[in-house]
């Protein structure tokens, strides 16, 4: 069977754009646009729309309505950026922070049972990209210690009841 490393390279260096499913514990959902990955998901990780509410970006509300609202056109990250909620580097910090968490977790468990779906996206929509050679727990520690375009915003993170994605 082949890594997940090794497939996840072989897709980025074709330029393939679609969703690499991983079975297995905890599994999950590496999303790629022209070989760069654009989003990933796991159970074993927080995903974008838990991370925005529970550190208290955003409300509830407010993530549902962009939820509601893009989830069908794949387009909830422009949703938020165009309601103001967040802005663009902000939001491409978060959403990369999500993708090197759920890819470090996906490729601790590098020899699962994988399916490649061609032109598969997810509703998120494209925010940012990462490179496989740039994940890991570095990137993360890095993009999020980057100050903000209007100086810190300092937030209490808490932890919220269930959101989607």
């Amino acid at each position: 069977m082949i890594s997940l490393s090794r497939r996840l390279t072989a897709l980025a260096e074709a330029g393939r754009t679609g969703a690499l499913h991983i079975a297995g514990t905890p599994g999950g959902i590496v999303y790629l646009v022209a070989g760069r990955i654009t989003h990933a998901e796991s159970p074993g990780c927080p995903g974008i729309g838990e991370r925005l509410v529970g550190c208290g970006r955003l409300s509830a509300a407010q993530w549902q309505a962009a939820y509601e609202a893009g989830h069908g056109s794949r387009q909830v990250g422009h949703i938020l950026l165009r309601d103001g909620h967040l802005g663009h580097h902000e939001l491409a910090s978060r959403v990369v922070a999500t993708i090197t968490a759920a890819t470090h977790a996906l490729l601790l468990g590098d020899d699962a049972p994988m399916c490649f779906v061609s032109g598969e996206r997810h509703w998120f929509g494209t925010v940012a990209h990462a490179d496989l050679g740039n994940l890991g727990p570095e990137t993360a520690r890095r993009l999020l210690a980057r100050p903000a375009p209007h100086g810190p915003r300092w937030v209490r993170c808490r932890r919220p009841a269930p959101v989607p994605g």
